[in-house]
C-alpha cells in the first residue's frame, strides 16, 4: 500500500502507545499551535492505521497543537506500518530532536536493545551517532534514578555522572554526586575525587601514592582546583573538607561568607 496524504478527522487520530518523551513542554505545543494557526501545517503528520482508527507515529507535538486551537482535522500521512517500523521510525524521529535530554536519548537507546536486539554499533549505525555516543548514553541509564533526573535537568553533565557512578559506597556516591549537583565540577575534578576514594579502600590517605597490601599502587594526576566556599581561593580539591549541609543552609552560608563589593 502506497502512502496517502489525506486531512483525517482528528477524533479519529490516537496518540502513539510507546512514548519515548519523559515530557512534552506544554509551552512549546502552545507556540507551534500559534503557528499552525496563522500559517497552517508545513509537515503532516505519519500515522498508520489500525483497528480502523489511526495510530500517531511521528508527529505528537503536531496533534496537540491541533487540538489545542480545535482543528477538526489534520493533514497526515497515512503508512502500513509494522510494530517494529512504527517503533523504529519514532525512535529517529525523537533522537533527531534537539530538545531531547540525554536521560530520554539512552532510554530510546535502551528500548531498541530491549526490544530489537540491536547491537550498539547498529544503533549508532541507525540513529546517525557514533558508537561512543550510544555507549556513553546508556551508561547514564546504570546511575541512580535522582541523579538521572539531574542530568536531564542539565543540573550535572554526562561525563561527571558517569565518572562519579564509579563509586560504589552509598554514603560517598550520596556526597561526591551532590557536590557536583550543587556546585558543578568538570570531569578532571570527578575523576580526582574517585581516585581519592579508590586510596580510601586500600587504606590510605588521599595525600599518600604508596601501595596497600602489596598492590600496585595508583599513580598521581596533576592536583585540581575548585573554590573555598567560605574566602573563595582556588584550593587543591585534596585539602577541601566537605560538610553535609541542605541546600538552603548552603546557600545562607555562601550569601554570608561571601564578600561585599566595594
Amino acid at each position: 500500500m502506497t502512502d496517502q496524504i489525506t486531512e483525517l478527522d482528528i477524533s479519529t487520530v490516537d496518540p502513539p502507545v510507546d512514548v519515548d518523551r519523559d515530557m512534552i513542554d506544554p509551552e512549546a505545543v502552545r507556540e507551534l499551535a500559534e503557528s499552525i494557526r496563522s500559517q497552517g501545517l508545513l509537515q503532516p503528520v505519519l500515522v498508520r492505521p489500525v483497528n480502523g482508527r489511526y495510530e500517531m507515529v511521528a508527529g505528537h507535538r503536531r496533534l496537540l497543537a491541533h487540538q489545542l486551537i480545535g482543528a477538526p482535522t489534520i493533514l497526515s500521512i497515512v503508512r502500513e506500518l509494522s510494530d517494529e517500523e512504527t517503533f523504529v521510525i519514532r525512535a529517529i524521529e525523537n533522537d533527531q530532536r534537539v530538545d531531547l535530554n540525554p536521560i530520554e536519548k539512552a532510554k530510546i537507546y535502551r528500548k531498541l536493545k530491549d526490544k530489537l536486539s540491536w547491537s550498539n554499533d547498529k544503533i549508532a549505525q541507525k540513529m546517525g551517532r557514533s558508537l561512543m555516543t550510544v555507549k556513553r548514553h546508556l551508561k547514564l541509564l546504570d546511575i541512580p534514578p535522582e541523579y538521572q533526573k539531574a542530568v536531564g535537568q542539565g543540573r550535572l553533565g554526562i561525563a561527571v555522572a558517569i565518572i562519579l557512578n564509579e563509586i560504589d559506597e552509598e554514603s560517598f556516591k550520596r556526597m561526591y554526586f551532590g557536590s557536583a549537583i550543587e556546585n558543578g565540577v568538570t570531569a578532571e575534578v570527578a575523576e580526582q575525587w574517585v581516585l581519592d576514594w579508590k586510596k580510601t579502600r586500600l587504606n590510605l590517605s588521599p595525600e599518600e601514592g604508596g601501595t596497600g597490601g602489596g598492590e600496585q599502587g595508583i599513580p598521581e594526576i596533576m592536583p585540581t582546583f575548585q573554590p573555598c566556599l567560605c574566602c573563595f581561593n582556588p584550593t587543591n580539591v585534596r585539602d577541601l573538607v566537605y560538610i553535609g549541609v541542605c541546600r538552603r543552609c548552603s546557600g545562607e552560608i555562601r550569601g554570608a561568607l561571601r564578600p561585599e563589593k566595594p
